[in-house]
């Protein structure tokens, strides 16, 4: 069903689209410095979970059929 809507929207839409999850992936990427992390020698529980969510942002823009952020 998402293919199709996103199919059918102008290249402006799909644009947007593109635009507004690359801003959503953008700031859910992990600080290149973060204490906690670096307490841990690995991902903080905030950090992990901002991952996990950019990662699915990605996965959405792929379902919707837009190019992943550049």
């Amino acid at each position: 069903m998402f293919d199709r809507l996103i199919l059918i929207g102008s290249v402006e839409q799909r644009e947007f689209l593109r635009a507004a999850l690359a801003d959503a992936v953008f700031y859910r990427d992990p600080p290149l410095q973060c204490n906690a992390c670096e307490s841990l020698d690995g991902l903080c529980d905030d950090c992990a979970a901002g991952l996990a969510r950019a990662r699915a942002y990605l996965h959405l823009g792929r379902e919707l059929g837009v190019e992943d952020p550049a």
